[in-house]
């Protein structure tokens, strides 16, 4: 048997790298105690959030408690390899809290309070308050990032991502035409080019685009 050509198109690759870096941040800054989440990537559903971790067990399995998901927005694949792991970072701090029973946000998950940001800094970040959201904004420490880069170095991150650019109107120009008498105002559809005359005017219908 063959084996298996390597898909470029899957993103089975990307999320099992996401996944081995969870076990190298787990046990770097959690002391491998984190449960481990499923780690999906989807669309940013949120409007420019880069990832989020679920408040709720949202997966299920056989003969188990559920497990909670970190997913990582799709369009945002493309940033430098750093910058996606500093999101994955960020994401655990929220599974740490949900450890710990800490409620670190507000407003449906948006608005990142002050005990939020106190995690955070214990675990490797450091953290800018945003008027609109808390102290949502976080980044690598110099320590981190200097541990980082020896842990991967060059590492080019991913190729694969979803595509952010605006895309035309995706609704369809309808096949139907539309005809009107040009007295009386009567309208005709039609979903082929005809000739019809109004009856009542004797004249002929106009087709209006």
């Amino acid at each position: 048997m063959k084996d298996n050509i390597q898909n470029n198109a899957s993103l089975q690759t990307v999320i099992a790298k996401l996944e081995a870096v969870f076990d190298v941040f787990n046990k770097k800054f959690f002391g491998g105690k984190l449960e481990h989440p499923v780690i999906s990537v989807s669309p940013d559903t949120m409007r420019g959030a880069y990832g989020w971790c679920t408040s709720w067990k949202a997966w299920q399995g056989k003969n188990e408690d559920g497990y909670y998901e970190i997913n990582l927005c799709a369009e945002y694949l493309a940033r430098p390899f750093e910058a996606t792991c500093q999101t994955l970072l960020h994401e655990m701090v929220h599974l740490q809290n949900l450890k710990d029973n800490i409620q670190d946000t507000s407003r449906s998950g948006k608005y990142h309070n002050k005990r939020f940001k106190e995690t955070a800094e214990k675990y490797g970040l450091c953290v800018e308050k945003s008027e609109k959201y808390g102290y949502c904004i976080t980044n690598f420490t110099t320590e981190t990032a200097r541990w980082f880069q020896a842990e991967y170095p060059n590492d080019e991150g991913f190729a694969l991502h979803r595509d952010t650019a605006t895309k035309a109107d995706s609704k369809k120009k309808s096949s139907t035409k539309k005809y009107v008498c040009p007295v009386c105002s009567t309208i005709v559809r039609a979903t082929k080019t005809v000739n019809i005359s109004c009856a009542d005017c004797e004249v002929e219908f106009i087709e209006e685009f």
